[in-house]
Parts: structure tokens; C-alpha cells; sequence
């Protein structure tokens, strides 16, 4: 055999491995990437609602179904035709794909998807990031801004994500609390910002079920002071415990604030407070403490 044919079947031997390999790899993260795909898929078939029923129990404890669906519909998400994952990864548990919805009208997003697995062991939808295009989305539903609207040189982005880092802190009544990492979802709407806190599994098993939600212009300086209504684009506050939901005490003499005391590189860090109420009674928040990354 000639130097020429070994080299060519050589080649071809490399070639034949490097498309098993890559065959592979779509097989292996096929689940992540159609879980996906049904994902927004079934927002436009039968609604946000069914989709957010889909997805993961942390994300549903971080953002509640009304304010899925809001997001939904300022994304234009029911216009959802097709997706596509050209990467895709699988690793510790967790899967994520990254790729572009196309939605009807030629609109494409950029977009990156972040899975883990259920009990059943089947992939559910842990946190996503769309990407808004500034001009080519004139006629689909807008990120509105809480204040002034993005420089024209900026396009609006839709953002669910964290980062390593992340954490929201404060003193509940007597009781030290903390959630970061994969805890946190954080969503930004155009100026507004809102940080989602999920159920945090203890070091002893327990599953402590404190989540707070917490909403803020992350365009303005000064204090916020944060009201009980978080379906709106506006400053505000909830907090969750086992057996309670607590909303801002609007005597008064309440205190619900938040300062924005840094903003740099994607990152906003913060102080808060606030008087709770609930049926179960009163509840203060203080010592309130988050960092943030935002995109």
C-alpha cells in the first residue's frame, strides 16, 4: 500500500470517528434539547400556563405562574415556531443547550436553556435567557421599562439567570436566612429587576421553604420604598415561609425600603428592609442584603 493510501485511509478512519463522536454527542443531550424545545413550544400551543407547569419545582417556587406569563407575552413567546441547540452540554446532573427560537415573522432570539432532572429522572426546565433584538422586534410585545425606555443602541433584553456569586441575606424576625447560586433566579424586564428565591435544601436534609421575591428599578439611585403588589413593574417585596405568606405592613409607621448601594460589571448590590404582614401576624426583615448579576 502506497504512502498516499495509508495517509488518505488514515484520514478517512479520523473522519469516520469524528462523526460517530459528535452522533454521540446529539444522542446523549437529545432529552435536554426537546424538553427544551416542548418548552416553549407549548407556550404557544396551549399557553404559559402549561409550560410553567412543565418546568422545574424551583423555578415555579422563584417565579410565580402570573409572572411567567407576563414575561411569556412581552417575549412574544406565543408566536414560537421553532428552536434550534447546535450546543448542547450534559454535566453533574444538569444539562443546558444554547441556540435560537424562531418565532413567527422571521423574529429570531438568541437563547440558552438550563435543565435539571426530576425524581422520575426525566429533564425539566431550570432558568432561561432570551435575548431581545432592538429594531427587527417592532411588532411583538416589549419589555417595559420602569422608567425611561433602553438607548436605541441597547436593545431591551428578557434575562432569567445566575450567577455564581449571587446571594440575597437578611435576619427574619430572630432567624439568620440566606439563598444563593442555584437557589436565586433573577429576571430582568427592561429597568426592573427581579431576584426569585427558591427552597433551599439544608445541610441535615431538611428542606427549609422560606422563599422571598424581591423587585427593584435598577436604573434608579437613592431608597425605593418597596409596596405589596409584585405584578407590576414596580418596587415591591413578598417573602414566603412553611406555613406563611407575608406581604409589606402598609401602616403608617412601616418601614419597606431598598438602596442600591453598587453597580458594577453586571453586578448590583443592595440593601433592604421591611415591615411583614401576614394573618399569622408581624414579621420585620432586617439586615437585608443581595448581589446580583444582570445582563
Amino acid at each position: 500500500m502506497s504512502t498516499m493510501r495509508k495517509i488518505l485511509l488514515a484520514l478517512g478512519i479520523v473522519v469516520v470517528i469524528g462523526a460517530a463522536v459528535g452522533t454521540g454527542v446529539y444522542y446523549f443531550t437529545k432529552g435536554v434539547a426537546d424538553t427544551a424545545t416542548v418548552f416553549f413550544a407549548t407556550i404557544a400551543s396551549s399557553g404559559p400556563e402549561n409550560a410553567y407547569r412543565s418546568a422545574s419545582p424551583a423555578f415555579q417556587q422563584a417565579m410565580s405562574e402570573s409572572s411567567f406569563a407576563a414575561l411569556a407575552n412581552r417575549a412574544g413567546l406565543r408566536r414560537f415556531k421553532s428552536a434550534s441547540w447546535p450546543e448542547r452540554e450534559i454535566e453533574n446532573g444538569r444539562g443546558s443547550v444554547s441556540g435560537t427560537l424562531l418565532l413567527d415573522g422571521d423574529v429570531s432570539l438568541p437563547a440558552r436553556v438550563e435543565l435539571t432532572k426530576n425524581a422520575a429522572g426525566a429533564w425539566q426546565v431550570f432558568n432561561f435567557t432570551l435575548q431581545m433584538p432592538g429594531i427587527a422586534q417592532q411588532n411583538a410585545a416589549q419589555p417595559q421599562p420602569a422608567t425611561s425606555p433602553p438607548s436605541q443602541n441597547q436593545p431591551p433584553k428578557i434575562v432569567a439567570s445566575t450567577q455564581e456569586g449571587d446571594r440575597v441575606s437578611t435576619e427574619i424576625g430572630d432567624r439568620t436566612w440566606s439563598a444563593g447560586g442555584s437557589s436565586l433566579i433573577v429576571v430582568k424586564l427592561g429597568s426592573t429587576v427581579l431576584v426569585n428565591t427558591a427552597p433551599i435544601i439544608k445541610p441535615d436534609r431538611t428542606i427549609d421553604a422560606t422563599t422571598l421575591r424581591l423587585q427593584f428599578d435598577a436604573s434608579a439611585t437613592g431608597t425605593q420604598k418597596l409596596t405589596r403588589d409584585c405584578q407590576k413593574n414596580a418596587p415591591c417585596i413578598e417573602l414566603s415561609t412553611n406555613d406563611s405568606h407575608y406581604k409589606t405592613d402598609e401602616s403608617p409607621n412601616a418601614e419597606a425600603a431598598l438602596t442600591i448601594t453598587k453597580m458594577e460589571a453586571g453586578k448590583i448590590e443592595g440593601d433592604f428592609s421591611a415591615d411583614m404582614i401576614s394573618l399569622e401576624g408581624k414579621l420585620a426583615l432586617h439586615q437585608g442584603h443581595f448581589v446580583v448579576s444582570v445582563q
